[in-house]
């Protein structure tokens, strides 16, 4: 069925492609918002439930490390033990505060309920103690302690506070489930709007095309556009592979850099229905300043610049929430411990980097017999692969490239050491190096600045930490530093250990 089929003219069927398109946006506008809104509403909430959840454990701690500088005063006298006693009673207050102003589950309110008289039951005994053995009446002190009353105490605390926490930690895990629930939503809704506008623009395009011959380059044009743009959102989704789970910069990102896109559309939009306004005054020969030249340079330059612009910011918003939801899935990923001989990872790794090396005509340098870990190949083979990539693709061209691979073991601890003489990072930079989508230095090679940040998270996965450091124009080195084991106490994850 066509326009004509319909009877419609061609300025009525374009104003009537513009006025869908302009609905359909304003659609996607109110329903990104929602949804925006919505996430970080739900990221708000899994942070106010970690500070519960951390503050209910620092009351314990607080209340650990005070009786335990009471028992160390009372059995040696000594004022030292009186420092963790002191602190351990300020931590206690302050984070039990905390816990009373931030808890709003029913549930935690009753608890509290509980906790905060037996905690001052507790302080008091413990203040009784040790002025009993100031005074000197210590065997009256001791008998206070015999009587277990304070044993008794510390399991109710102990019982409620850690009820606290485990009901902060399921709040945790459902607010995750449900933000990256809100985060698929949004890039459905943002997809499926941004490829109808898309469609529209070119449906009246077409119409118009039709009807003015100069309009038919301007399609071309466009045509030749699309085809950039998508090779571009290609080679961005594949640089855009890996993630940093920090639930705040969910919430950051949301709030601050998915709105830009949102305005950029809106803007627009507004030059759209500008310019298609001009065009239907032309075609209704209702606008003497509108001639044919003027018409066709509204074809030709004008709305393709808006519709560029527009599919620019739909590209960009595409882009944050493909890397939102990658780290949101790399983050719900279970982990399998397994032993992990680092030697023969770092040579799968480099034998996947072999082209770029050779091409580059690096020199790499790997201390034999590197350590074995038990922890996740997964993960271990993304972090080295990751800094390894950097290093090849951040070499100083003036001088022939050198990476260097070292260990060292203490403790129950690996770290890892991967360094190289490339470009090496401003200190102004550094700080901002493992940051999610920010990128240090020069601009000149592909990615969108998530790498490092997913690094960074994958390693404290891990149970470890990873540090750099760079002086520009002489080389970077990174730090991996990991346990011997990894922690296998979380119910998510799988132990296969050799």
């Amino acid at each position: 069925m066509t326009a004509q089929s319909l009877g419609l003219n061609t300025f009525q069927s374009t104003m009537l492609l513009f006025a869908a398109g302009a609905v359909l946006l304003f659609m996607l506008v109110v329903s990104s918002f929602k949804l925006s809104s919505e996430t970080k509403a739900q990221a708000e909430a899994i942070a106010e439930q970690r500070i519960v959840r951390m503050a209910a454990r620092k009351t314990k701690v607080g209340l650990l490390n005070a009786e335990t500088g009471q028992r160390g005063f009372l059995l040696t006298g000594e004022d030292i033990y009186l420092e963790p006693y002191v602190r351990g009673i300020a931590d206690a207050k302050k984070y039990l505060g905390d816990l009373k102003e931030k808890a709003k589950d029913r549930a935690d309110q009753d608890r509290i309920a509980v906790i905060v008289p037996v905690v001052d039951k507790k302080l008091a005994e413990m203040a009784q103690t040790i002025s009993l053995a100031r005074s000197g009446r210590r065997d009256e002190a001791m008998r206070i302690i015999g009587s277990d009353a304070g044993l008794k105490y510390m399991g109710v605390l102990r019982d409620n506070l850690e009820a606290i926490t485990e009901r902060a930690d399921t709040a945790v895990g459902r607010g995750l489930q449900n933000l990256s629930s809100s985060a698929n939503r949004l890039s459905v809704t943002t997809a499926f709007g941004s490829l109808l506008l898309v469609s529209f623009a070119g449906l009246a395009f077409y119409i118009v095309a039709n009807n003015t011959g100069k309009l038919q380059a301007a399609r071309d044009s466009l045509q030749t556009l699309t085809d950039e743009l998508e090779d571009r959102v290609k080679n961005r989704t594949e640089a855009l592979t890996e993630a940093n789970d920090e639930i705040q910069r969910f919430a950051y990102i949301v709030s601050h850099d998915l709105r830009a896109p949102l305005v950029n559309i809106m803007g627009f939009t507004s030059e759209l229905e500008s310019a298609s306004n001009r065009l239907a005054g032309y075609f209704a020969r209702t606008a003497p300043d509108v001639d044919e030249a003027a018409a066709a340079t509204i074809a030709t330059e004008d709305i393709p610049e808006s519709v560029s612009f527009i599919r620019k910011s739909s590209v960009k918003m595409d882009g944050l929430i493909g890397a939102i939801l990658k780290l949101s899935r790399e983050g719900r990923r279970e982990l399998k411990r397994e032993r992990v001989q680092l030697d023969e990872l770092v040579e799968s790794a480099l034998a996947s980097l072999q082209h770029q090396i050779d091409a580059a005509n690096v020199t790499v340098d790997v201390e034999p017999s590197l350590p074995s870990v038990v922890s996740d190949r997964l993960a271990l083979s993304q972090i080295v692969g990751n800094i390894l990539d950097n290093a090849v693709k951040y070499l100083d061209p003036r001088r022939p490239g050198e990476i260097k691979i070292t260990s060292l073991e203490s403790g129950g601890r690996v770290k890892l050491r991967i360094s190289d003489n490339g470009r090496g990072v401003a200190e102004q930079d550094l700080k901002r190096i493992f940051d999610l989508f920010r990128r240090a230095g020069k601009p000149d090679r592909p990615g969108e600045g998530i790498g490092l940040a997913h690094v960074r998270s994958l390693v404290r996965a891990l149970g470890g930490d990873v540090t750099v450091e760079s002086k520009l124009g002489e080389g970077t080195a990174f730090t991996v530093d990991l346990p011997k084991k990894m922690s296998g106490q979380s119910p998510a994850t799988k132990e296969q250990t050799a």
